[in-house]
């Protein structure tokens, strides 16, 4: 049996190297792994550390991190840093050598193409993931519904979305309402 290090050190990698397009397309087996699969956090504290990792500065990969540390301490987070950006950065040195010099053939343009819809839709799949583990009521699925529209459909700065849902979840909690 894998120590809980090898594990995390393992998963890392792995979904540093599905993460094409960004950490966002492998959210829903991140969440599915580490929430359903391992029990190493719960839905909220995924939550919490997606916000968190959106929200500081430094690598996208931060998700992990903070999911290392939770499992297994400092050497656990470190473990998670190294999964996350050893593979992805490998890759990314000998890619980039390699699309310099083949980047305008068929295949490698046909190849460029096809992932433009994989990550689509996962990214997708990571948003319904998102929306399922933080949302349990019709309420707050119809919110955050809305708001991601607005954002689609308009230029209105998604900051301001959060403030208002911010302080309807206060006004909901003041009037004892729990509609959020």
């Amino acid at each position: 049996m894998q120590s809980v290090q090898v594990q995390l050190m393992i998963q890392c990698a792995l979904w540093s190297l599905m993460s094409i397009g960004g950490n966002a397309v492998a959210l829903g087996d991140i969440h599915r792994y580490s929430v359903l699969q391992m029990n190493w956090v719960t839905d909220a504290q995924f939550v919490a550390f997606f916000a968190l990792s959106q929200a500081l500065p430094g690598p996208n990969g931060m998700l992990m991190v903070f999911i290392g540390q939770q499992v297994a301490g400092l050497p656990g987070a470190l473990l998670a840093l190294i999964g996350k950006l050893g593979p992805c950065s490998v890759l990314a040195w000998f890619g980039a050598g390699w699309l310099q010099s083949h980047g305008e053939t068929p295949w490698a343009l046909r190849t460029r193409a096809a992932l433009l819809p994989v990550s689509v839709g996962l990214i997708l799949a990571a948003s319904y993931t998102l929306i399922t583990s933080m949302e349990h009521s019709s309420l707050g699925v119809a919110l955050t519904l809305a708001s991601a529209a607005v954002v689609y459909s308009t230029r209105i700065n998604a900051i301001w979305l959060i403030v208002v849902g911010v302080v309807l979840g206060l006004v909901s909690w003041r009037l004892g309402m729990g509609w959020f």
